[in-house]
């Protein structure tokens, strides 16, 4: 029995392959079993320079030191005295207004305490006493005392604070503030306990404690501290031999080790599974997404993409990585292909896999910071490429995010100075990826099918000579296809598709009837019918032949697969009507699928605002006297019809957006076909002048 092997196994097998042979594991550096307090019985030289990394309990006592020295952050809220100012005003109008209603004492307690949750003591003392006076004296009081700043609370720890006030900054004592017990003692000196509880009700703190951005002031001063407490240089003895190790010898030599990768045999084996496991969940979060967003990983032609991509990605990284030149490696290339062939998602999730291949394999965060952030400009950049000019500005998009991931790896990250070499690298970087992709972007789309604007653009230029064909043999059909590509690209627009495709593939959808343009109504002005002579089956036939002609045409022509399936679905399954209603009127028993176009159904949203637009343009081009209220009850019923046909079953496409098509269509159609507006004469006019004027 022969066991067949799916192509696709190949590609993954062939990217793992790459991967572990351009990836070689490091030698086996030498281990030291050295303990501390015993006599060395060899030297320990170091073979290169480094740091000795500080402990972490050392760390943290450091942190923990600028924690206690740095003055805590609060902020002012000046927003909380005329908050609790218009509280008590509207406290003091709930009462008013109850009050009007001369309800008993306990009936009006319980209707001021559904929306003051105030104890009926302090209310029956309110409304025995004289209720606006005592509002008014506390509101006065409380304004007194935020005006000199309240605090929830006073630490013994922390009586420097800083304040902070909008976009000012104050270091101030918290004995020259009041906290809430005192702000409450000041405001309620010798008033009874009712009064108190009153203003304890409505008393809150304009100074509050921000632990967020204390914790922020303490890692920005704990990031400026040196992790490191020295520095061992090549050459120089890390233990002497018949010298007793020391416990400062010992933390050089677990610095030294620390920098190995300590290999042995069951080393070796852990590294290739932990390498090779590192790829398979990448491979399997690929799937995975590719599975829950319909990626279609599946199609022979999509894998083979990501495999050649992956493969070359690999192999120019591992070059950039030996020669010391990694700010070299056009990660943006890649990704702009992936976005253009796929999307914006999948080009991000490609972005995060790639830098954190080389991230994880040469153990370095810069170098997957540097590599993420150029991959992420280069997503965004390269949506709205419509002209071979505007590369420029992914170039300067690339170069600049470049230059800004450097200065920040080299200050913040490695606490070095600015390396010149590698900003020059990495404005290189940028214009490799543009060389790259400008070079091999027309070759990619040939080999695997997929379109981008700029090649839309290129085949929208209405003096190539399909066009200029169309407008001598089939004017009326070069019109059409005009005004539908206008049509196409306005719905486009209103419902998130692609303009672009939806206009070209407008432009194309009817190339077929240049093989007979004259049994096409449109071009039969001052012309016979020839279906006059004809059965409405050879009508038909003729009528349905034009799609498939368009698709032959097109395959002739190397038009992408974009513009073919647009061409091939823009009828869908739809039934010409007239000819069928005329074949019933000869014979009854007459099959309605002779009439009815092959198929497929639009598949997109592209090809589905191509069918809507040549329907609607047809249908209003065929009235004779157009009017805004006609264009409009014919977008409806157009539309209506082949919703409920099932036309657009097999779209991404619903009801929201049909009633945005309808609107984006609407100025189109009444721009083309010029609607007069239809009015009744007011009064009879003198003479031979008409009474109604063309507008």
């Amino acid at each position: 029995m022969k066991i067949k092997i799916h192509p696709k196994l190949f590609v993954l097998v062939g990217i793992v392959l790459i991967y572990n042979i351009i990836f070689p594991l490091p030698g086996v550096p030498k281990k030291f079993d050295i303990k501390e307090g015993q006599i060395a019985p060899y030297n320990v030289i170091a073979p290169y320079d480094f740091y000795i990394p500080k402990s972490e309990q050392e760390l943290f006592r450091e942190k923990q030191e600028i924690a206690r020295r740095i003055p805590p952050v609060y902020e002012l809220d000046k927003k909380v005295s005329d908050l609790i100012a218009k509280k008590i005003d509207h406290f003091e109008y709930v009462i008013d207004s109850l009050k009007r209603l001369k309800l008993k004492p306990d009936s009006l307690i319980h209707l001021i305490q559904r929306e003051y949750a105030v104890s009926k003591g302090v209310l029956r003392y309110l409304l025995k006493n004289n209720y606006k006076k005592i509002l008014s004296q506390m509101k006065e009081s409380l304004s007194k005392l935020y005006a000199n700043g309240i605090i929830e609370e006073k630490s013994g720890q922390n009586k420097i604070i800083t304040i902070l006030s909008g976009n000012k900054e104050i270091i101030e004592s918290t004995d020259s503030l009041y906290s809430l017990t005192q702000a409450e003692s000041i405001a309620t000196h010798k008033r009874g306990n009712e009064y108190r509880a009153l203003v304890r009700f409505f008393l809150m703190p304009n100074i509050t404690y921000n632990p967020e951005k204390t914790e922020q002031r303490i890692d920005e001063l704990f990031a400026n501290i040196p992790k490191t407490k020295g520095k061992v240089l090549k050459g120089e003895f890390i233990i002497e031999k018949h010298r007793k190790v020391s416990k400062s010898s010992m933390e050089k030599l677990f610095a030294l080790e620390n920098t190995y990768i300590s290999i042995g045999t069951w080393e070796v084996i852990k590294t290739i599974v932990a390498r090779n496991l590192f790829l398979f969940a990448l491979i399997f979060l690929i799937f995975q997404y590719a599975r829950i967003t319909d990626l279609r990983l599946s199609q022979d032609k999509n894998i083979y993409f990501l495999g050649l991509l992956s493969g070359v990605y690999l192999v120019i990284g591992k070059v950039t990585s030996i020669t010391n030149s990694i700010y070299a490696l056009p990660i943006a290339f890649f990704i702009f292909l992936i976005t253009l062939y796929f999307n914006v998602n999948t080009a991000i999730l490609f972005t995060l896999v790639f830098s954190s291949i080389f991230g994880i394999i040469l153990n370095s965060l810069p170098i997957f910071i540097y590599l993420l952030v150029g991959g992420l400009v280069a997503v965004f950049s390269i949506q709205t490429i419509s002209t071979r000019l505007s590369l420029y500005r992914p170039f300067l998009y690339i170069a600049g995010a470049n230059v800004l991931a450097i200065i920040f790896i080299d200050i913040y990250l490695l606490k070095t100075q600015i390396n010149l070499f590698y900003l020059g690298m990495g404005i290189l970087n940028s214009v490799l990826v543009i060389v790259l992709f400008a070079l091999f972007l027309p070759p990619f789309e040939k080999i695997f099918d997929f379109t981008t604007d700029l090649t839309l653009l290129e085949l929208g230029n209405l003096n190539l000579p399909i066009f200029k064909e169309m407008a001598i043999e089939a004017p009326g059909t070069y019109h059409h296809s005009i005004v539908t590509g206008n049509l196409a690209e306005a719905g486009a627009r209103a419902i998130g598709a692609d303009p672009v495709l939806a206009r070209v593939g407008a432009y194309y959808h009817d190339i077929g009837k240049l093989k007979k343009p004259d049994y096409f109504i449109e071009n039969q002005i001052g012309l016979k019918n020839p279906h006059d002579t004809l059965k409405p089956q050879m009508s038909a036939l003729i009528i349905i032949s034009h799609v498939k002609d368009g698709v032959e045409m097109a395959k002739q022509m190397g038009l992408p697969r974009s513009l073919i399936e647009i061409i091939e679905q823009h009828h869908g399954t739809t039934t010409i009507e007239w000819f069928y209603k005329k074949a019933m009127k000869i014979k009854a028993d007459i099959d309605e699928d002779t009439f009815r176009y092959p198929g497929p159904k639009p598949k997109t949203k592209e090809s589905a605002l191509v069918m809507l637009a040549d329907s609607v343009e047809a249908t209003a081009r065929s009235e004779k006297s157009v009017t805004v209220a006609k264009l409009t009850k014919i977008l409806r019923d157009t539309i209506e019809r082949k919703f409920n046909d099932g036309q657009l079953d097999d779209c991404p496409i619903n009801r929201y957006d049909l009633e945005q098509i309808k609107t984006a269509f609407l100025p189109i159609l009444t721009g083309v076909f010029h609607p007069r507006v239809e009015y009744k004469e007011k009064k009879k006019r003198q003479g031979n002048q008409r009474g109604d004027q063309d507008i």
